[in-house]
């Protein structure tokens, strides 16, 4: 190896790669552990391909809002055998300092329908084992959220999935949890990513010789049963005439969302038969991308609805934690189905929760209600004008809500969280948003709607009639590898450093920097602090200081990619059709402006 390691040298004296990307090499040609990969490695080193190098090695793949996550290849920066067994060595090496000697830890594992994940949870699992830790292991593929409900009525120590959520086929992850089912947030994850950089030594023992030391507990159907029964506690009516079109585009929806309905008395469940079968391929979905949030998403499922006259299509990503809603037009009003956004979904969500438990007499001024900061203003206003208590300053990913659960004396005060990525969650059973619980909610706002004569597109009007019209967008633009992420970082920087005085005509009043969680004027005054003790690279431009009307800019922690979201707000009493086309405009002339000045920078 010392002749490539030579090359790899001059290379670095060259500039062709970074010290990080040398260490990270050497390290790999060098160690035992990685032995499977060095011939790859030594094709790359061959045939000088630097860029392909400098890609695979640039980091180590970081815990980001949902864990590790990313590519399957070869190196520090790809999923792969080794990163998943370094992964899974340095939460047994975390749990073993934690416990000591006095117990045996426990771990519920999972995971997904892609095409990796099997082996790579048979890795989790050796791992795992080898360290002495009791796994508890389910028989197939299942939901993210019924992992976390199984780490909580397993009474677990931690969890591991491996899923790569809605990423494209080439991608996997390794997601941790912790006793409480949410996952990590610092200083824990910090902890995790430094266990896990220290490993050296990975212990492994096959999975027979690990189940015939008890270390391996096979979870039952009724583990499914317990989870499906939680969910139908939160069943808030018993109208169940309504025609759904549903697809699991492949994923794990088929194991919750589809018989949490049945099991609900919905009879008039229409699976998309194309794509119920799990597949990591995702080889009936538009170019293989199985992400609900995108249009072509429903593409399939918007065929079977039209044919069937539907009243409402529901869509989960691949490990089901996620749901997008679409629901048929109204009579001379859209063209065509309407697909809602997460913001308006949940906003729905929230005002037909609140509204049957206050007519039950179950809605109590201790209920939190959570979101996130660049979520719509819509949703913890509606919770708001209902008495209850709001949290909205969140940072993106469900495990910030996870970790408000777990500081309250009772976790069952929580009664709603959700965030604009189609993500939702109602009551403490899980730690994390689940399309099952999402499903069965709104299924019973569109059956009782269905009752009523009435179109769950009205209910949102009448919904903007009553608290304002919100206007809400979000786009992605994308910068692969490392020269994407050193770009997407000067980006940031320069919006820091020169930050726009306005947005499409809109001025700037606040600016929101959750890197130091200060709200401060254009002019650099502070406003006041964030009420959050955790930190992100997330800014937000506010054209109001209610905060109703705003530009946010954040870099995804999971995908190459910047993500851009948008807020704009009309008051109530006002031309409603009026105001949407006006919004409409604005949002699309800021996304113009702000399109300019982040493409302008090299």
């Amino acid at each position: 190896m010392s002749d490539y390691i030579s090359t790899l040298q001059k290379a670095r004296e060259a500039g062709k790669i970074s010290g990080t990307v040398f260490d990270n090499v050497s390290r790999w040609l060098s160690e035992a552990l990685y032995k499977e990969f060095v011939p790859t490695i030594v094709t790359m080193i061959e045939s000088a391909d630097w860029e392909a190098l400098t890609d695979a090695f640039y980091q180590v793949i970081p815990f980001g809002t949902g864990g590790r996550r990313g590519p399957v290849g070869v190196g520090t920066n790809r999923m792969n055998a080794a990163t998943i067994a370094e992964s899974a060595q340095g939460v047994a090496n975390k749990l073993r300092r934690e416990t000591g000697t006095s117990r045996r830890p426990r771990v519920a594992v999972a995971y997904d329908t892609r095409l990796t994940s099997a082996e790579f949870t048979g890795i989790v699992a050796e791992v795992l084992a080898a360290n002495d830790i009791e796994v508890c292991l389910f028989d197939g593929p299942r939901p993210t959220p019924q992992l976390s409900f199984t780490i909580i009525d397993r009474s677990c120590d931690a969890g591991i999935v491996i899923s790569a959520s809605h990423n494209p086929p080439e991608d996997n992850g390794f997601k941790c949890y912790w006793s409480d089912g949410g996952q990590v947030v610092p200083p824990l994850d910090g902890e995790l990513i430094a266990e896990v950089e220290a490993v050296r030594e990975v212990k492994r023992i096959s999975l027979p010789e690990a189940e015939g030391r008890g270390l391996i507990t096979r979870l039952r159907p009724q583990d499914d049963e317990h989870y499906h029964e939680a969910l139908l506690d939160h069943s808030l009516s018993t109208v169940r005439d309504l025609r759904i079109v549903y697809s699991p585009i492949h994923g794990t929806g088929i194991r919750s969302v589809y018989p949490l309905l049945l099991k609900a008395g919905f009879k008039d469940v229409r699976l998309v038969e194309n794509q119920k079968d799990p597949d990591g391929n995702f080889p009936n979905v538009k170019d293989h991308k199985p992400n609900p949030e995108i249009t072509s998403g429903f593409d399939e499922a918007l065929k079977l609805a039209r044919a069937v006259k539907a009243d409402v299509v529901m869509v989960s990503d691949p490990d089901a934690d996620r749901l997008s809603v679409a629901l048929p037009p109204r009579q001379g009003r859209e063209s065509d189905w309407v697909i809602l956004s997460g913001n308006r979904t949940s906003a729905l969500l929230m005002h037909f929760i609140a509204g049957k438990m206050k007519n039950a007499g179950t809605l109590l001024p201790t209920h939190k209600v959570y979101t996130t900061a660049v979520s719509s203003p819509l949703m913890p206003k509606i919770a708001r004008s209902f008495g209850l208590e709001v949290c909205d300053e969140l940072l993106v990913g469900f495990k910030w809500i996870a970790d408000r659960i777990r500081q309250l004396f009772d976790p069952n005060e929580f009664l709603y969280g959700s965030e604009e990525s189609i993500g939702y969650m109602k009551g403490a059973q899980t730690r994390d948003k689940d399309a099952a619980v999402a499903a069965l909610l709104f299924s019973e706002l569109a059956a009782e709607a269905r009752r009523d004569g009435r179109h769950v597109l009205d209910i949102l009007d009448e919904i903007y009639r009553e608290y304002g019209y919100y206007h809400d967008h979000g786009i992605s633009l994308f910068f692969e590898g490392a020269s994407g992420a050193e770009r997407m970082a000067r980006m940031m920087d320069e919006l820091r450093r020169n930050p726009p005085a306005s947005f499409g005509g809109h001025p700037v009043v606040e600016i929101t920097d959750r890197k130091t969680n200060e709200i401060r004027t254009l002019s650099g005054e502070l406003v006041r602090k964030v009420n959050d003790p955790y930190f992100s690279n997330v800014l937000i431009f506010r054209f109001d200081p209610q905060g109703d009307a705003w530009v946010a800019v954040r870099p995804s922690g999971t995908e190459p990619k910047i993500k851009f979201y948008f807020s704009l707000y009309a008051p109530p009493g006002g031309n409603l059709e009026a105001d949407k086309q006006r919004l409409a405009a604005e949002c699309e002339a800021i996304i113009a402006d702000l399109r300019a000045r982040v493409e302008s920078v090299e």
